[in-house]
């Protein structure tokens, strides 16, 4: 999802005791459904991350509405913290009345908070491109402060870059991740992974702190490991178990471009190749994990990092592009299942998919 300019965000402070829920029951013994929050008379809807920064600050879990209802639940919750404050953050569409405003994450007034203006605006001043907004969190990439250092792995030229999210509701602080752009395609593949990931403290002055990082931030070590990843991924088969991961989670995604969930599949199946056929099974879950490792596909590592990227970049809706470069971030950050057992590098596909 891009910026868009009639999505403003709001922040309120309140008490938890003003907090009301809507619940809905498909049956009389069904369980509650959360469709809305009632906050000073104003319907509200609930995102995911509103709960999960509710069950954070108060120590619950999700599982607990399947023992006690909403109100039940709020109720306890009031008591043993009567006078309790948070900071709400509303998301809201100008250009559509009808739209309900939606509850992002819930904060402490007394924590400092990155605002979506000023995080857009200093994520614009520092990216390469204009970032991008979904669901509480603002997107942008950065070329590091000494340069992107052009390079080749194989017969692609790649350059550094490094991936800022920034939570603009206050829940959680921002993260930096290492990313290589590949020239070729403009796909950028991201390492989602703790290991090619770098945490940023907010402090006081918040603002000045995030600036710090955007404009100072590098690490060399990092991208150098990086790119002996993707090194060793022209080099090595991808296994069945690696092809399956990324199967799944493309079949899991919502996609709203140009191409459907069925059709990247079938791309997919093009680029790793029949496997069923291959190994003369109709489920191929139900080989064992450890044969799944030893299975060769007929593509490279370095064949689905590029197709998850492909995808991510150019096709996934905002939904799904954290989900597949989650999937590229572990699958670099641990050993192939078959680390270097193709030799010879061959000259890469540029480009998996229509971009028409």
């Amino acid at each position: 999802m891009s910026t868009p300019s009639t999505l403003t965000v709001e922040y309120r402070n309140t008490q938890l005791r003003d907090l009301r829920v809507a619940t809905y029951r498909k049956a009389e013994t069904a369980p509650e459904t959360a469709v809305g929050i009632d906050v000073n008379g104003e319907a509200l809807e609930p995102g995911n991350r509103f709960w999960q920064s509710l069950f954070h600050r108060f120590g619950l879990t999700g599982n607990i509405f399947r023992y006690f209802t909403y109100d039940e639940v709020l109720r306890r919750v009031v008591e043993r913290n009567p006078d309790d404050r948070l900071r709400l953050c509303i998301e809201r569409q100008t250009d559509r009345p009808n739209y309900r405003g939606r509850l992002l994450a819930v904060s402490s007034p007394r924590r400092p908070v990155l605002t979506y203006e000023q995080t857009k605006g200093l994520v614009g001043k520092y990216g390469d491109e204009k970032p991008t907004y979904y669901n509480g969190m603002l997107t942008a990439t950065h070329t590091p402060r000494s340069g992107e250092h052009g390079f080749s792995i194989g017969g692609d030229q790649f350059n550094n870059r490094f991936v800022v999210e920034v939570p603009v509701d206050g829940f959680g602080q921002p993260r930096i991740y290492l990313s290589l752009l590949r020239q070729v395609c403009s796909n950028g593949a991201v390492g989602y992974a703790k290991a090619f990931r770098s945490d940023i403290r907010i402090g006081e002055d918040a603002v000045y702190t995030l600036e710090r990082a955007l404009g100072q931030f590098d690490h060399d070590e990092g991208f150098a490991a990086l790119r002996q990843r993707f090194e060793s991924a022209q080099k090595s088969w991808a296994s069945v178990r690696e092809t399956l991961e990324l199967y799944g989670t493309i079949a899991k995604m919502r996609t709203d471009g140009s191409l459907s969930t069925t059709g990247l599949l079938g791309e997919l199946n093009r680029v790793a190749g029949d496997l069923h056929a291959l190994y003369g099974v109709a489920n191929l879950e139900s080989l064992s994990s450890k044969r799944q490792r030893v299975l060769p596909a007929k593509c490279r590592v370095y064949d689905l990092i590029n197709f998850a990227s492909e995808v991510a970049t150019h096709k996934a809706p905002a939904s799904a592009k954290g989900r597949l470069q989650a999937y590229i971030g572990t699958l670099i950050s641990d050993e192939y299942d078959l680390e270097g057992t193709a030799e010879k590098v061959p000259e890469f596909t540029d480009l998996f998919l229509n971009m028409n």
